[in-house]
């Protein structure tokens, strides 16, 4: 039987849940669908002990996003875009873990920027020019709030 500890948390993939839900809903407000994606990729995913999950979650939130916009001809890059950045955020905390709250928040704000650059990025390899909207900034704007609450549900600040 295994122990507590070696047993995967249900709560971060509730939250996963719900934010994959979130961007699902918020399809005709793009920047408002950037808030939910941002905070599944970079903030909800990570959270997750195993790897595989993180990764799992963090492409199906690329999936959901790309086929909500529905401008994207040749899908793919925003999920490869967060599978790639998720599963960096979760390799440095898991390593490399921050002891304040200050750090995560800061840590998280400059991975939403990277982001953003890393998904226009691979949009544009794979798909051509696209337009760039607003979502980076209230995404950027609202880390605060789904840092806080990643921080809340699990601090990566633990002892190994």
């Amino acid at each position: 039987m295994k122990s507590r500890s070696e047993i995967p948390k249900v709560r971060p993939s509730l939250l996963c849940l719900l934010a994959l839900g979130g961007i699902l809903v918020t399809a005709p407000w793009p920047s408002l669908q950037a808030i939910f994606h941002v905070a599944l990729t970079l903030g909800f995913a990570p959270l997750e002990s195993i790897p595989l999950l993180v990764g799992l979650w963090a492409v199906a939130g690329g999936w959901v996003a790309e086929g909500t916009l529905r401008m994207v001809p040749h899908p793919g890059g925003v999920a490869w875009a967060d599978l790639t950045l998720a599963l960096a955020v979760y390799f440095l905390n898991r390593f490399w873990p921050p002891d304040r709250r200050l750090i995560w928040w800061a840590r998280l704000a400059g991975f939403t920027l990277l982001h953003e650059l890393l998904v226009h990025l691979a949009v544009a390899l794979a798909a051509g020019g696209h337009i760039w909207g607003r979502g980076w900034f209230w995404a950027l704007l609202a880390s605060p709030l789904w840092a806080m609450l990643a921080w809340r549900l699990k601090p990566p600040a633990y002892p190994r």
